[in-house]
């Protein structure tokens, strides 16, 4: 994709990003995105053209609906992009600073499907006659095998990235216990871990309503054989639920001196990514 300068469709440079990579700081983690920027030549009797005071915002794109913005990234030096009678490429690196929080909901937006990042340039263009603002937008996707070494380099080396995809189309029984999920993953995302579980709880809650009538639970309940290995898989799905039901009965209550339960963020995401998949496979029952 092209960088322009519109004055007489002249191209001063073409840019791409050509690499990316994370870097673990004091609290924070950073993206480095390699930005080669192919500076194109000049001819005889061409204006003397450049461009300066180069700046970019980073985004994520999800897999439908708008932009999502993360901030604004800072070229490792300033740049003047300038046409010359020969060409030529200047690569640059584009940092992006992320707090803990970022870091954890770019990981969770990710999914199982890696992640699109998009870059968003902007500079001063100036000829002779005029200067006036540039502007071009890039896109830089990663399959799931870069993205979990990205996320290594910002330390996130031992995170497992699951995807649990909710149908766009669910009933609306099913809203209350949707709502609950979103709620749990922004507790999540802002460390309140005891908050996932105990929402979890009420999303667990909420499905129960919905699918203790159905007549394929009934039945399987009804049915239930005393041996275990005799068990059907909605069997085994609806003893899971009950189980995670239970763990996270505990968030609701405080022990013996009345203290509350404590959950860390591992408990917590054990409890959400199950209570995921038990609301997407429960519409099924």
């Amino acid at each position: 994709m092209r960088m322009s300068l519109n004055f007489h469709s002249y191209v001063i440079a073409e840019p791409q990003i050509v690499g990316l990579f994370g870097e673990r700081g004091l609290g924070i983690g950073s993206l480095r995105f390699s930005v080669m920027f192919t500076l194109v030549n000049s001819t005889e009797g061409d204006p003397a053209m450049y461009i300066d005071g180069l700046r970019a915002t980073v985004s994520v794109l999800p897999a439908s609906g708008g932009a999502r913005y993360l901030g604004a990234g800072e070229f490792e030096g300033p740049h003047i992009l300038r046409r010359l009678p020969y060409s030529g490429k200047l690569t640059s690196l584009l940092r992006l600073d992320l707090s803990e929080n970022q870091l954890v909901s770019l990981d969770e937006f990710s999914g199982g499907g890696g992640i699109v990042f998009q870059v968003t340039l902007k500079g001063m263009a100036h000829s002779p006659q005029d200067s006036h603002a540039v502007e071009d937008v890039l896109q830089y996707r990663l399959n799931l095998s870069h993205w979990t070494e990205v996320m290594g380099q910002l330390e996130f080396r031992d995170a497992f990235v699951v995807g649990v995809e909710i149908p766009a189309n669910s009933a609306p029984e099913f809203t209350p216990a949707l709502q609950f999920l979103r709620a749990a993953r922004r507790n999540l995302a802002a460390g309140e871990y005891d908050a996932v579980v105990s929402v979890c709880r009420q999303a667990l809650d909420s499905l129960a309503v919905v699918v203790e009538s159905r007549d394929s639970v009934t039945t399987a309940r009804a049915s239930k054989p005393a041996r275990a290995r005799e068990h059907s898989k909605l069997q085994r799905a609806l003893a899971l639920f009950e189980s995670v039901r239970n763990y996270s009965h505990l968030a609701h209550h405080v022990d013996e001196l009345g203290r509350p339960e404590i959950y860390s963020r591992r408990e917590a995401s054990m409890i959400l990514t199950t209570t995921c998949t038990l609301v997407a496979a429960a519409m099924e029952w």
